[in-house]
Formats: C-alpha cells, structure tokens, sequence
C-alpha cells in the first residue's frame, strides 16, 4: 500500500514539474503544490480555472498562483497549523503556571500550619517546656519557614513574569496570523476573506439604520499590461493600485482585493455623496499614475479604473449588495471605462 502511494507520488511528480518548466512557472513550493494537485485531477473545478488562465497568459502569474492555491490546495491548513501551535504554547503555559500556583499554595497551607503551632507553643503555660531553648527552636522553625514561603513566593513570581513575556510574545504571534489570514501580500489591501467576513459583520447595522455603501473597482484592459510587458509588470500595476486604495484606507475607508484585478472599498457611516467624492478623487489620482518599465524606461500604457457603487438597501442580503455594486461596475465597464456609476 505504502509503495504503491510512494509509485502515484513519483508518478504525478514526474507529469508536474514538465508542464512548470513548459508554461515557465518557477517550481517553487507553492506552485509545485499547484501542478501537483493540477495533474491529480482530484478537483476539476481548479484544473477549468488553471486552463483559462494559461490560454489567456501563457503561464500561471504569480498573483493568480497564490489565489488559486489559498482557495483550492490549502485554504486554511497553514494558518490552522499555526494556531495549533499558538494553542499548544498557551497550554504548555497555563499548565506550568497552575504547577506553580499549586505548590505555591501548598507552601503556603504548610507556613500557616507551622504559624498555628508557634503560636500554641509559644501561648503555652510557664512550666510546661516554654524555656528559652524552646523559644529558640520556635524561632528557628519560624526562620525556616519563613525562608521557604519566601523562596516559594519569588520562584511564583518569576514565574509570572515569565508568564507575562510569553502571553505579549503569544498575543504578538496571533496578531501576525491574523494579518496573514485577512492580507493580500501582492496589493498590501486586505483580502477577499476579511472582505466577506467584514461585509457580514456591517450588514447587521445597515440594517438598523447605518449608512452602508460599496464600490467595486476594475482595474481597465489589465490583460494588456500583461501580454505587452509581462506578469511582472501586472503585478506591479496591482501594487500601485493596492498602495492608492491603501492610502484611501486612511480616511476611514475599508480596501480589499476581491479577486485577480478586482477590488472593492467599503464605506461605513457617512452620505453616499462623500462615497462618491472619495472614489472620483481615487480615479483620478490612478489615472495620473506614470508607471514606467524598469527595464527599458519606457511609460507603460495609462493605468485606469472602473468603479461600480451601491447602497445598502434594508432587507436586501449580503450576496444582493454586491451583486448591485457589481452591475454598475459593468455599466462603468460598458460605458467607456475609467469611470464610476452608481445605482440610483
């Protein structure tokens, strides 16, 4: 059985890395694990969607490789093995604090135990043994005592410090998972996960009465950055796109990469005439974008959006908010490009 698992491992092996080097995809582990699961043929859906994209590019690009393998390969695996370790290190924490505690408490019981029985000897009757050689033993006993409860008290408290530095160092940990879950490393924007956990978050209050609108972003003929100067230069078109709509972040604005070349802003609070303002000052910051070939130095074809907006309507689900912003979006696309619509 185990050599017959090892034979399709080698076997699937030997069909992936041709088909890499064919379509020039660097085998690295995230593409391998791509062509791995490609030639496999266990999910259908991703194999349809790698054909489309090589047929349009010639290749698998970067940005596309890392969507199709967070969606389809390992969605949650690597950030569930780090929370597992995460867990696992607050475990091993908490438990050697209770250890602590314990004989803390325990030395304690054992220090009030040897109070209680100073105290009876020392209450005791003249001529019933309280010589001074008795009351020096008792002083002894409480010396020792005393020493020991000490030592058990500052091993506690270390303890606790340690304690301390370890749950920052945790909590820090968690932070950083966090970001990674809910990050697009390519465009710096939060990604489509924290866009459809945020969404659904806001909705809620939308529907109690809180201003809530969307607008979904296009960035125009990406295709054609990609096929006249290559996918380095589309990924660097994402990124500059990425760090306006970061910058528009700062105004209280939510950015996230909805998918390929596809974005969307989230507005909470405020008039659907200021969301508008926002996103015609973005459109046009974009389109004054001079973005140029590192190589050659020659000025890259204008870089544009299109922009589709709606706003939230009482009653309407997550799936029809989006759904309408992204028909405007068409409308922007149909239109002319380099232009936002809004529904009315």
């Amino acid at each position: 059985m185990i050599s017959a698992s090892v034979e399709k491992a080698a076997e699937r092996l030997r069909k992936a890395v041709p088909i890499m080097v064919k379509h020039g995809i660097p085998v690295t582990p995230v593409n391998y694990a791509l062509w791995y699961t490609y030639v496999s043929n266990d999910d259908p859906t991703l194999n349809r969607r790698i054909d489309d994209i090589v047929a349009t590019y010639g290749t698998v690009p970067f940005s596309r490789a890392a969507d199709l393998f967070r969606e389809h390969v390992s969605p949650d695996g690597e950030h569930d093995a780090a929370l597992t370790r995460v867990k696992e290190d607050l475990e091993k924490m908490v438990q050697g604090i209770g250890q602590e505690l314990n004989a803390s408490l325990s030395g304690t019981r054992d220090f009030n135990s040897l109070l209680d029985e100073c105290s009876r000897d020392l209450r005791s009757p003249p001529g019933t043994g309280n010589s001074f050689e008795d009351v020096f033993g008792t002083v002894e006993k409480l010396l020792q005592g005393s020493t020991a409860m000490h030592e058990s008290s500052a091993r506690f408290e270390q303890k606790l410090k340690s304690a301390n530095a370890e749950i920052r160092r945790l909590r820090d940990e968690m932070e950083a998972l966090r970001h990674n879950v809910m990050h697009d490393e390519l465009t710096g924007v939060n990604n489509r996960r924290a866009f459809d956990t945020e969404l659904a978050q806001l909705t809620p209050q939308a529907a109690r009465g809180v201003p809530l609108h969307l607008a979904m972003l296009d960035i125009d003929h990406f295709k054609q950055f990609n096929d006249r100067f290559g996918h380095q230069v589309g990924d660097r078109v994402l990124g500059v796109v990425g760090k306006q709509l970061n910058d528009t972040g700062r105004l209280g604005v939510s950015a996230y990469r909805y998918g390929g070349e596809e974005f969307a802003l989230v507005f909470c609070g405020g008039t659907a005439h200021q969301a508008v303002d926002l996103c015609e000052n973005l459109r046009v910051s974009i389109e004054r974008l001079a973005l140029k070939d590192n190589r050659s130095g020659e000025r890259l074809a204008q870089i544009s959006i299109s922009i589709g907006m709606a706003s939230y309507r009482a009653g309407e689900s997550t799936e029809e908010f989006i759904a309408r912003a992204d028909h405007s979006l068409y409308k922007a696309k149909q239109s002319g490009r380099n232009r936002l619509c809004r529904e009315e």
